[in-house]
């Protein structure tokens, strides 16, 4: 993704005893690219969703008890991980389950995120193409 680009533009007065040639002046602006905020938010939703399907896959792979935290994270994860039971089996490890799908889930959404950004950063580019595509 692109950042934004910050733009200088300096010039120098003529040193001291000669005549000026230029006075000093001093600009600076911000170019965000088109999307950029959208792009953003659509990076920023797809980490929480990554963080709480690797969460739930940790925390189940070590046994952790059903407090209110693992709770949250067990239900919103398992939520999250729904669309995608039943394409692998649960093996466990130590006598604890290993929810495979925990990871083939934040794989598939990390894909359609990068798509849908992708998506964001074609629809937001102007139609004026004499404007500049940053």
């Amino acid at each position: 993704m692109k950042e934004p680009v910050e733009m200088r533009q300096d010039r120098v007065a003529a040193p001291a005893g000669q005549a000026p040639i230029a006075t000093a002046v001093a600009t600076r602006s911000a170019v965000i690219p088109y999307g950029y905020k959208a792009r953003q938010m659509v990076w920023l939703a797809i980490a929480v969703v990554d963080i709480f399907l690797a969460l739930r896959f940790v925390l189940l792979a070590a046994g952790a008890g059903l407090s209110g935290f693992t709770t949250i994270v067990d239900t919103v994860g398992g939520a999250l991980a729904w669309p995608f039971q039943g394409v692998f089996g649960v093996t466990s490890a130590s006598g604890h389950p290993l929810q495979w799908v925990d990871l083939l889930a934040i794989a598939v959404y990390t894909v359609a995120a990068w798509i849908v950004a992708k998506l964001v950063m074609i629809a937001a580019v102007p139609r004026d193409r004499s404007a500049p595509v940053y």
